[in-house]
């Protein structure tokens, strides 16, 4: 499976960065079928039909890897942008 990693910097406390991620999760899971669960207060893991991975958020970044199906590795580029998209608005 093709796997990725994009790393996003921040300068938010914790606190803001879980709201905001949970704010995005619940619209990327009306959108976009994504079922994301935190594990702890900076470590979650997501998954949907053909994509999974984690979010691990530290005091400086956040780093979501992924892990795609054979099936949507035509679309890494345009998933991998979505996500910089995504995550550029939700903490910026």
């Amino acid at each position: 499976m093709p796997k990725f990693s994009i790393e996003h910097n921040h300068a938010l406390p914790a606190t803001d960065v879980r709201q905001r991620l949970d704010k995005l999760s619940e619209r990327l899971a009306s959108k976009y079928g994504i079922d994301a669960r935190w594990h702890s207060d900076s470590r979650a893991t997501f998954s949907r039909t053909g994509a999974s991975g984690t979010i691990v958020c530290d005091a400086s970044k956040v780093v979501v890897s992924v892990d795609l199906s054979f099936a949507l590795t035509p679309m890494k580029g345009q998933i991998e942008s979505r996500i910089r998209d995504e995550l550029n608005r939700a903490l910026a």
